[in-house]
């Protein structure tokens, strides 16, 4: 039955003004200070006020919900209804900066409101990670892109593995991924493999680094032998010192020929080196040319060598000859990045390659 059937009888319906006048009073009590009203009728109003605050007229929505919007003691129901309207210059207001709502209420709004509502708190101050998880979930990527260029939003650690992942599929998260703080070495290091040579110099700049202080500290506890624990060993090559490749061996299997020096080379330089084999082939096979650069250099090739092994690897793969460009850009990376880095960068990708074939057969088995 509409609202307007409950009147007493005899009594004349109020015209549109004086009702006007009515619901405008009836909002200046969403304002009162919480020491003139208490609890219960705070409550008993709130509850009134969302019902009937559709029937304001938009300009008095708006300067409602701005005034809201400044308060943190307001009406939580009322809050919620105007942060839902479908006008954003009434919802924006309580969406950008409203401290009424709360985490679950703005996870409310993102997920039951429309896009224009997900774009405002994709740039809303200290956005909690809940709500960053469902803008995540729900977003193309351009609200993501917001998201992530709002510095103040946080991102829970399955958000930031699930946008380093996404962003083979998704160029346009590369970067804005790439520049936030909470990205891991190991997340940085897996999207190596599919960024484009700018951003590949700028992982091997910013996530990589001496590790000095580990080895100082380490010193006589790792001395460069195995353990016999495939994982342990994985896990400890990422802080052991460099260790040279042996020349001799080098050189042959470089200048070996064959019909099955596709096999032999890969394996044989993994064996030399204490890499898995499908990390190798996967350096020897990338068309980029970086990880060749990071490669030799971590292994302590010297500059012949490192041509050589350009020379093997294109062999190998039967085609993808280097530019002149590519060649001078690989070329400046061996001679500016440091052993260490190059040999930190080496293990991060063996390791994250491990643990994709780990996850991978983990699935098989499930299935």
């Amino acid at each position: 039955m509409a609202l307007e059937s409950y009147r007493t009888a005899g009594e004349e319906p109020l015209g549109a003004r004086d009702r006007d006048t009515l619901l405008r009073g009836l909002a200046d009590l969403a304002l009162l200070p919480s020491s003139l009203v208490s609890p219960q009728e705070r409550s008993i109003l709130d509850s009134m006020l969302a019902t009937l605050v559709a029937r304001l007229d938009p300009r008095m929505r708006a300067r409602l919900a701005d005034r809201l919007s400044q308060h943190v003691d307001t009406p939580r129901e009322l809050a919620m209804a105007l942060a839902l309207d479908e006008d954003m210059e009434i919802a924006r207001p309580l969406l950008a900066e409203g401290q009424t709502l709360k985490g679950g209420d703005l996870i409310h709004v993102a997920r039951e409101g429309l896009a224009a509502h997900r774009e405002v708190l994709a740039g809303r101050k200290d956005l909690p990670s809940a709500v960053s998880d469902v803008l995540i979930e729900m977003g193309d990527a351009g609200l993501i892109c917001k998201l992530l260029e709002n510095r103040t939003s946080q991102l829970s650690c399955r958000a930031v593995e699930t946008l380093a992942r996404r962003s083979a599929a998704e160029p346009e998260l590369q970067a804005p991924v790439l520049a936030r703080p909470e990205l891991t070495v190991r997340l940085a290091q897996l999207m190596f493999w599919w960024v484009p040579a700018e951003l590949r110099l700028e992982i091997l700049n910013r996530f990589t680094v001496e590790r000095r202080h580990i080895h100082s500290a380490m010193e006589g506890v790792l001395d460069g032998q195995g353990t016999g624990d495939s994982v342990l060993d994985a896990a400890l090559s990422q802080v052991r010192r460099p260790r040279p490749i042996d020349k001799q061996r080098l050189a042959r299997l470089l200048s070996a020929q064959g019909a099955d020096r596709e096999e032999l080379l890969p394996a044989g330089l993994a064996a030399e080196t204490g890499l898995r084999p499908e990390t190798m082939f996967r350096i020897l096979n990338d068309h980029g040319g970086e990880p060749l650069a990071v490669f030799a250099k971590a292994v302590s090739m010297n500059r012949k060598e490192f041509g050589d092994l350009i020379v093997a690897a294109v062999d190998m793969r039967r085609g993808g000859l280097p530019t002149k460009k590519d060649l001078e850009r690989i070329g400046t990376l061996f001679d500016t990045i440091s052993t260490d880095r190059a040999d930190l960068a080496l293990r991060a990708w063996d390791a994250a390659l491990a643990n994709e074939i780990v996850a991978a057969g983990f699935t098989v088995a499930e299935a």
